[in-house]
């Protein structure tokens, strides 16, 4: 099923319509056969990715042509690293010259690839950024209607349920998709999540003062614990503070 898949979301930011089409045809035909789900998105300015990663879209992968109209591909992998604090995405740099090597290293691109590009080097950086993915921060997939996004588990702060929908609040926004905590919980349920309340279910390292009945959390909301869990939620903090402590 493709929700068991990781999913590898992938932005394509060249404004050479050949180029673009071409890389985003060559993912999708790899796609097929991949354990992962990868999803592109193409852009073919720089100003519309960093609006768009500025308001909480997350890319795993970033292609991204130097020679952009307007800013240019080293300006927005700046605004990536610098503005947005964002260390995770993996950049790969497409240019058709070799003279930018001293002007991206504070970008920390992880490949740069030379116009005409090929096929198989698309591929090659693919499977590379897969591996260096999966060795860094942790996600969390859910789905908005057709689409499915993901978001570092590092980054929610806690879920509200209520019916059939999930409120996610993260450190930057409030995100409300279709689920039930319960699958919530199953996916998270190794990852430090608990349950304050049936409708509430906290990371646990965004919680900053533990009380009798309550919760504050990181952006000082104030969650209150079910009387039927408070002890469950006493004990569970006393493992915590045990393990931090070794």
């Amino acid at each position: 099923m493709e929700v068991e898949r990781t999913l590898i979301r992938i932005a394509v930011c060249d404004d050479n319509l050949r180029i673009s089409s071409d890389i985003e045809g060559w993912i999708m035909e790899y796609n097929k056969g991949s354990q992962a789900n990868y999803v592109v998105e193409i852009y073919y300015n720089g100003e519309r990715l960093c609006k768009d990663m500025d308001s909480g879209l997350m890319y795993d992968i970033i292609f991204l042509d130097i020679e952009l109209e307007s800013i240019t591909g080293i300006e927005v992998g700046h605004y990536i690293r610098g503005k947005l604090h964002n260390d995770d995405s993996q950049i790969i740099y497409i240019s058709s010259f070799t003279k930018y090597a001293l002007g991206l290293f504070q970008v920390r691109p992880m490949d740069f690839l030379i116009k005409p590009v090929q096929k198989d080097r698309i591929i090659k950086s693919i499977e590379t950024a897969t591996k260096l993915l999966k060795k860094g921060e942790v996600s969390f997939q859910y789905k908005q209607g057709r689409d499915w996004n993901k978001i570092y588990i590092k980054d929610i702060l806690y879920f509200k349920g209520k019916d059939r929908e999930v409120e996610m609040v993260t450190k930057d926004s409030v995100i409300v998709f279709y689920s039930s905590l319960e699958k919530v919980f199953d996916q998270l349920k190794d990852y430090n999540f608990f349950y304050a309340h049936k409708s509430f279910l906290i990371n646990y390292f965004h919680v900053t003062d533990f009380f009798y009945d309550k919760l504050i959390m990181s952006n000082q909301d104030i969650i209150k614990i079910a009387q039927t869990r408070r002890r469950e939620v006493r004990q569970m903090q006393k493992e915590y503070l045990y393990k931090e402590k070794i």
